[in-house]
Parts: structure tokens; sequence; C-alpha cells
């Protein structure tokens, strides 16, 4: 049963309230920390600020420095309410870790704790400190066949991993951007004023209901990440100088859920053809995950009303977030610019000759006779 509390309601301001000083005094307060420099990163529902300490400061509390720096995560009021999904998020991070995948890493609080609870702008809010990973985000990339082959090949190991980590936390676990909660942007598709955009939406929720819905307990299940997109992947330079890249890591791990690895897999693919705009990029990333990882054919069959119901999802609740919060550069201007064509391409596309540009499989299968 789904706690109703913990949805995302019309009407609802989670994000935190809070200035750049307050977040200097929480950061001195809770972690002993000078901050020399401070620059607050992109965050949808939370808000994630860049934290350099002041050398000169030294801080006995803190015995390992980060030489990058930190991140201070403060999360969105519903999010800080599930105590189980912060923690699970602090150990999923510690986990992989361990198993050679570059995140990054939760660091204790004066008191000896991965978080804490503070009351910001009249709500409660859980507080952690992250070490900061170095790399480019992929979004500054340019979208090399290479790179969108080895993201796919990247999540499968991913999830793979993720095969062995289970948490308490996660398994009632239900919140407005898991594609299994798409029947719910019923509630705020009043966001959308173009009645063939609305139209378009309508079609896709209902598709999901009767299409992917019944067939849940089919699928193969696990923890995943949940939210692999350009903002979330790290990149570094292949070589020194070198103009091609190759995945270093991933971030943001805030959307950790016990759900279904085709959904990763579509989520993935989602993002790389809204940064391309063309939906043939989604065969490069199918080419790399399932190299790596199976995917059932019953399954391959679900991703096309996945992927349109991933738009959809992150194209009304963009829109809801902008009109509670205008000033949301999260939002990016690429989904807007992108998203409502990129989803008529992949519901009106008719075959040409070059092909059908969603028939993924097909394009998975002439780059890997090609590579």
């Amino acid at each position: 049963m789904t706690d109703a509390k913990l949805l995302l309601e019309p009407g609802q301001v989670i994000r935190p309230i809070i200035d750049h000083e307050q977040v200097k005094l929480l950061a001195e307060r809770l972690y002993g920390i000078s901050v020399l420099d401070l620059t607050e990163l992109n965050g949808y529902d939370d808000k994630n600020y860049k934290l350099t300490e002041d050398p000169n400061m030294k801080n006995p509390l803190i015995t390992n420095h980060s030489p990058y720096g930190y991140v201070l995560k403060i999360m969105n009021s519903i999010d800080s309410q599930n105590v189980g999904v912060v923690e699970a998020q602090n150990e999923i991070m510690n986990f992989l870790a361990t198993r050679s995948v570059t995140c990054p890493k939760p660091v204790r609080n004066i008191f000896g704790h991965l978080h804490s609870i503070e009351d910001l702008g009249g709500k409660k809010h859980a507080v952690r400190l992250l070490e900061y990973v170095p790399g480019e985000l992929l979004k500054n990339c340019p979208l090399s066949e290479a790179l969108l082959y080895q993201l796919g090949e990247f999540v499968a190991n991913l999830d793979n991993k993720l095969q062995n980590f289970n948490h308490s936390g996660l398994v009632s676990r239900q919140h407005m951007w898991m594609l299994s909660m798409v029947p719910e942007l019923e509630k705020f598709k009043y966001v959308i004023k173009d009645s063939e955009k609305l139209d378009l939406a309508e079609e896709v929720i209902e598709e999901f209901k009767y299409a992917v819905v019944p067939r849940l307990d089919e699928l193969e299940k696990g923890v995943i990440h949940g939210d692999i997109n350009e903002m979330n992947v790290l990149v570094l330079p292949k070589d020194a100088g070198a103009s091609d890249y190759r995945i270093s890591g991933v971030i943001d791990f805030g959307d950790i859920q016990y759900s279904y690895y085709v959904f990763e897999l579509a989520i993935t693919m989602t993002y790389m053809m809204l940064m391309s705009g063309d939906p043939r990029v989604g065969g490069l990333v199918l080419a790399g995950y399932t190299v790596t990882k199976r995917l059932p054919d019953e399954e391959y069959r679900l991703l096309k009303t996945l992927i349109s119901a991933r738009l959809v999802q992150s194209l009304i609740l963009g829109a809801y977030t902008l009109e509670q919060d205008p000033k949301n550069t999260y939002v990016t201007s690429t989904e807007k610019a992108n998203g409502w064509e990129l989803l008529r391409k992949i519901r009106k596309t008719k075959p040409t000759e070059n092909g059908d540009p969603t028939d993924w499989k097909a394009i998975a299968n002439e780059f890997l006779t090609r590579s």
C-alpha cells in the first residue's frame, strides 16, 4: 500500500529553502568544515553544493581529507521522511565503491553519523556530505557511437553488481519518478496546456496501464540506480589531451529503488535519445547492455512503451516543477526542446529505406556486426 504522505501531490513544494550563508554554517556545525569556496550544483528536488575547505583551518575530526572537495546534499522534504531510503543511499555508494565502481562516498559528521535531519524553512531535510568525484559530466561531451555502447555496458555491469545489494529501506519505496508510478501522472497532466501534447501523453499513460502494468510480475527485478542520464554519468578523456572519452563513474543515487532491470535500460536509452534528438542512438546503448546482460524478448517488446512513458513522465513532472519553481535550472532546455518532438518520432515513425529508427534490436545487431 502506498503511503500517500510520501508521494508528491499537486501544489507541494518539497525543495529545500536555504541560502549560501546557511549552507556554510551547516557545513561547519555538522562537519567542522570551514568553507573556502561554495558552488551550487544542479539538483531537481534536492539541493547540492560543492564545497572546498579552507586549507588553513585544520579539523582534527576529518582524518581523510577529500582532495577534490565535497558535495553537501540537502534532500527534499518527502525523501527526508524515509530514513531507510537515506541509509540505503549511503550504503549503496559504499557497496559499489568496494566493487570497482567510481562513485561518491559518504562522510561521517562530527557525531559519527552519515546523515542528520535538519529543520530548514520550517521543513525537515536530511543533510549528508559526500566526497566530490572528479570528471566531466556526460552532457558536456560529444556522443560517439563507442561512448553510447560503453554506457550500455557500464549500466549492465552496474545492475549485475547490484544483484548482490539489498536494503529493507527500498522494498516498499515509491516516489513519482519511478517508472511504475506512470499511472499517477493523471493528477499532474493539467500542466500540459496544448491539446495535441495532452492527447499524446494520455495515449502513452493508457498504453502503460494495459501493456506494462499487467506484466510487471513477469519482469526481472532488483535494485537499480533509476536515473542514469547525462547529468549523472561521469566521463574522462581516454588519454591526456584526447578528444574522445570513456565512462568513468556514476553519481546521484537519489532515485535508487527495488524495481525492474528493463526500466533501468529504458531510462538510460531515453536520456541518450533526448540528448541527441535521435531515436537511433538507443540501439547503441542496447548493444552495450545486451552484450553484458541478457534482455528477454518479452522485455524488449516493452521498450517502446517504457521509453515513451519515461518521456511523458519527464515532460509532465518537468512542467509541474517549473510551474512551482520557475528558476529551477535542472529542467533543461534540451528536455523542453527535444522531448515532445522525440516522443512524436518514437510514436509516429514509419520505417524508411534507412530502416526503422526505433528498431533498436536491428540497430544494435548492425553495430555489433560492424565492430
